[in-house]
């Protein structure tokens, strides 16, 4: 199995549109490497699976030629099904793609268009088990702001897992023993401190703080990859203090075309 980091940024990746954050002006001068919208590619022989479609999925997908074999979806923020608009008739036109979603995301695309005609016309169909290349693909609910679907965290086979968004370890008391369970997990790294927004907007939108994932995972046997990076965190820039810790502590920090072999 290869598992392939397509984007390691938040929603809006970086440099954000619009934003002048200075880590969004070094990565316009090219000082930092830019970051994509959140997704992760699973191969597995001739196999493919794609965890999350994120906006940037055309310039992701560049170099391929085939629509993926099976797609995964956790939940219905703008960063992590968006791309499925490249699957209709007007671009990829797609036909019979497995799509691994909860009860509530699935409702959530067959509400409205331009979602409803890619289940209607067939390009996406729900998956009617959880196996992909003969791994069990598992959603796993994990508790994350509903506005407009439940949130899932995706296992494959338990070797891989995907929890690019989640509100707080403390609400979710399997979080030891799920992440415990496989060999890689990619999780939610948004944020490194409160001050990368002003309080009002961060307690809009809460996501654990990473040096309070990395105390949390501490000793895991897992090997443990921080994606999802908002375009305020520091990790963002590869030669920040920040990285060196997280290295420091045994931990990794996603990049666009991150390639790990299981």
């Amino acid at each position: 199995m290869r598992v392939t980091v397509l984007g390691s940024g938040q929603d809006g990746g970086l440099p954000q549109a619009g934003a002048d954050h200075p880590l969004d002006a070094k990565a316009r001068g090219g000082d930092i490497p830019e970051r994509t919208g959140p997704s992760l590619l699973v191969e597995s022989g001739d196999r493919t699976l794609l965890c999350d479609v994120s906006p940037d999925f055309r310039l992701q997908w560049w170099n391929r030629t085939d629509p993926p074999d099976a797609i995964a979806l956790t939940h219905a923020h703008i960063g992590h099904y968006a791309g499925l608009v490249h699957f209709g008739t007007e671009a990829m036109a797609a036909a019979s793609i497995p799509l691994h979603a909860s009860d509530s995301m699935l409702e959530f695309l067959g509400a409205s268009e331009p979602w409803s005609t890619l289940l209607e016309h067939l390009h996406l169909v729900p998956a009617v088990e959880g196996c992909w290349a003969g791994y069990d693909v598992t959603l796993i609910p994990v508790p994350h702001r509903g506005e407009f679907t439940d949130t899932v965290a995706v296992s494959i086979g338990e070797q891989v897992l995907w929890l690019p968004d989640i509100d707080d370890w403390e609400r979710w008391p399997e979080a030891e023993a799920v992440v415990s369970s496989h060999r890689v997990a990619f999780l939610d790294a948004t944020f490194w401190s409160v001050g990368e927004l002003d309080l009002p907007r961060f307690s809009a939108v809460p996501h654990p703080l990473v040096p309070d994932t990395i105390t949390r995972f501490a000793g895991l046997a897992t090997r443990i990859v921080l994606t999802h990076l908002n375009h305020t965190n520091p990790l963002c820039d590869p030669g920040s203090p920040e990285c060196a810790s997280v290295h420091h502590a045994g931990f990794e920090v996603a990049w666009d075309g991150m390639t790990i072999d299981l």
